[in-house]
């Protein structure tokens, strides 16, 4: 009797298990993408906030041979595409190497990178600044020990993640395009 109750046991878990499989399944196949199923049990992320970005343009002068995209003295554009909620934030980053940290200069912010798609600057080689909406920013780091003035500009866009097992967490994306600053 003991070894019929257990076979039935084990008989309900299996077919448990298998309908928790398929529904899983099913959310990832109808675009579900954040349900994932481990020892600890089934985890669905609820909430999404992290915005895509398509495509990231320069609109100054045209790519060199090695893809680099010169600016000279004057008007530029830096234009993305993106997808996002209302509780994103983006940011444009002058770097020197295809890394953000704090010895970046920051170009742009935005908490609505998908309605705010495009930035207007303005690069002044006497004064080494990008001016945004005629408020200059000094790039003298970016050109500080980089003699070519070569570099990226990185568009950065943040949010969160809530899921069922670990709460909270900031995820980032990021395209980058290489310039190079005409002195």
């Amino acid at each position: 009797m003991y070894i019929a109750h257990i076979a039935t046991f084990g008989h309900h878990l299996m077919k448990s298990t298998l309908l928790i499989s398929a529904l899983c399944s099913l959310l990832v196949a109808c675009g579900g993408g954040d349900v994932t199923v481990n020892s600890d049990g089934i985890n669905i992320v609820g909430v999404d906030t992290v915005p895509t970005i398509n495509a990231l343009r320069v609109t100054a002068g045209d790519k060199d041979a090695n893809g680099i995209t010169p600016i000279n003295d004057g008007v530029f554009t830096v234009q993305w595409d993106a997808k996002a909620t209302d509780t994103a934030t983006f940011n444009l980053h002058l770097s020197k190497d295809m890394l953000v940290s704090s010895d970046d200069t920051d170009l742009f912010f935005t908490l609505n990178p998908e309605k705010n798609a495009r930035a207007t600057l303005v690069w002044d080689k006497d004064k080494d600044n990008i001016s945004l909406s005629g408020i200059p920013t000094s790039v003298n780091s970016f050109l500080s020990n980089n003699p070519e003035a070569k570099g990226y500009i990185i568009a950065k866009a943040c949010g969160f993640k809530v899921d069922t097992a670990g709460g909270s967490r900031k995820e980032c994306v990021q395209k980058e395009i290489a310039i190079k600053l005409i002195k």
